[in-house]
């Protein structure tokens, strides 16, 4: 639950520029995808894919979910939050320069959203998630895992926009957390959590397109 904030830490505070920045970013992903393996065994993998009978509601509401955030993502961004969001365009740009995204925008893009998507879903619904509930009492266990999974996010933020801001996008993370660790917990799998996910994302590297691309104007 900590390592993927103090990686934050290094490769966007302490280290934002240059190669000990990326190689942080990197190790920091391939430990969430590795680490949960080191229990394979002992945990099981249940909770990976779709309990049976419920792949087509786990699609329908990952689609929903997924595409409803979205709607509420674009009504942000056409409201006074999006105006706060765009004056922190340079910072962002400035950001993706120091850490070599932007020269390749796309394929970073397209990590994010289809792949960085499904893992950060294994690591914090299905592993971070599937154990604190056999630890916790349930409610819990939700409200841990998403104040977890929004804690890095929050991290980033906070590099960008003024701190009131930053904690509002944070706390949105931390709602979708929830939402996606109750449909983790509903279907008894990962697929409605990665599409949902999945088209946050996009809209998310879309966003951040327009920003990036608007200082080159």
């Amino acid at each position: 639950m900590v390592i993927p904030l103090l990686g934050s830490l290094v490769y966007f505070v302490w280290f934002a520029e240059g190669a000990v920045g990326q190689a942080t970013y990197t190790l920091t992903k391939v430990f969430t995808l590795v680490y949960p393996f080191l229990f394979l065994r002992k945990i099981g993998s249940k909770g990976l894919i779709p309990a049976k009978g419920t792949k087509k509601s786990s699609i329908l509401w990952g689609l929903g979910s997924g595409l409803t955030i979205c709607a509420v993502g674009v009504l942000a961004m056409l409201s006074p939050i999006g105006s706060m969001i765009r004056d922190s365009a340079t910072a962002i740009a400035d950001r993706a320069d120091g850490l070599g995204f932007d020269d390749h925008y796309l394929l970073f893009a397209v990590f994010i959203s289809l792949i960085h998507s499904g893992l950060e879903e294994f690591y914090w619904r299905w592993f971070v998630y599937g154990q604190l509930r056999e630890r916790l009492a349930g409610r819990w266990a939700h409200v841990l895992a998403a104040l977890s999974f929004a804690a890095h996010h929050l991290v980033v933020t906070l590099q960008f926009f003024p701190a009131p801001l930053a904690c509002f996008l944070a706390g949105c993370v931390a709602i979708g957390g929830l939402v996606w660790s109750w449909m983790y917990e509903k279907h008894g799998g990962l697929l409605g959590c990665w599409i949902s996910h999945l088209c946050v994302d996009v809209l998310l590297m879309a966003v951040g397109y327009q920003l990036i691309q608007s200082t080159a104007a």
